[in-house]
């Protein structure tokens, strides 16, 4: 009883642990136009990102073909989906991770209401790190991943488009709301004409001698 309780309560917390919708390889272009994979970014079923470091020995590579790096100047960092899709290249000075042993970096998932993926923000390092002369460029040993949900603000109220008299060059100004016999005194009329004949009718029948 007790193996089977806990067994239970293991797979409710599996139940309810957040799922990855989303998974990117990450890579980052630790000496120029080597791309090395150093983690996996995922975008959460519960409206967050969370980013998990590899930790590989040996880890993958990015080849020729699949890396679009071409500036010297930039440390660019590869966003490849595990779902297929879009590949995002995002680069930023590289001057900023110099002789940075504690440099962080930060992605910023933009999404849609439904959850696609329409823009990555991504930096890295300090930019006073720029003013040195010298000195190597360290890749960022702290990351954090967040996730922001497009917002969509309240619908304007238009007002009606204006209608310019061609002949005095003023605004028409709108009809007065009609009555429901203005509207359709033509379909009226011809009904109650028809009654009334039909009810004249009637009577000359009932007065006329047997």
């Amino acid at each position: 009883m007790l193996l089977l309780s806990i067994f239970t309560l293991a797979t409710t917390d599996d139940t309810l642990a957040p799922s990855a919708t989303k998974k990117f390889e990450v890579f980052h272009d630790i000496s120029y136009n080597e791309f090395v994979q150093r983690g996996e970014l995922h975008v959460l079923n519960d409206g967050t990102a969370q980013y998990q470091p590899i930790g590989l020995q040996d880890p993958p590579r990015l080849t020729e073909t699949d890396s679009k790096h071409s500036d010297p100047s930039k440390y660019t960092v590869i966003l490849r989906s595990l779902n297929g899709g879009a590949q995002f290249v995002l680069p930023v000075m590289r001057c900023r991770l110099v002789d940075d042993l504690k440099a962080e970096e930060t992605f910023v998932i933009h999404t849609t209401e439904n959850g696609d993926i329409f823009h990555i923000d991504y930096d890295a390092g300090n930019s006073a790190n720029c003013q040195k002369t010298h000195g190597a460029v360290s890749a960022p040993v702290h990351t954090k991943a967040l996730l922001r949900k497009r917002a969509v603000g309240p619908a304007p109220k238009l007002n009606p488009a204006a209608v310019i008299d061609m002949d005095t060059g003023k605004e028409q100004q709108p009809e007065p709301p009609k009555s429901f016999l203005a509207k359709y005194w033509y379909y009226i009329v011809p009904v109650v004409i028809m009654l009334m004949l039909g009810g004249d009718d009637k009577q000359q029948e009932a007065a006329a001698p047997s």
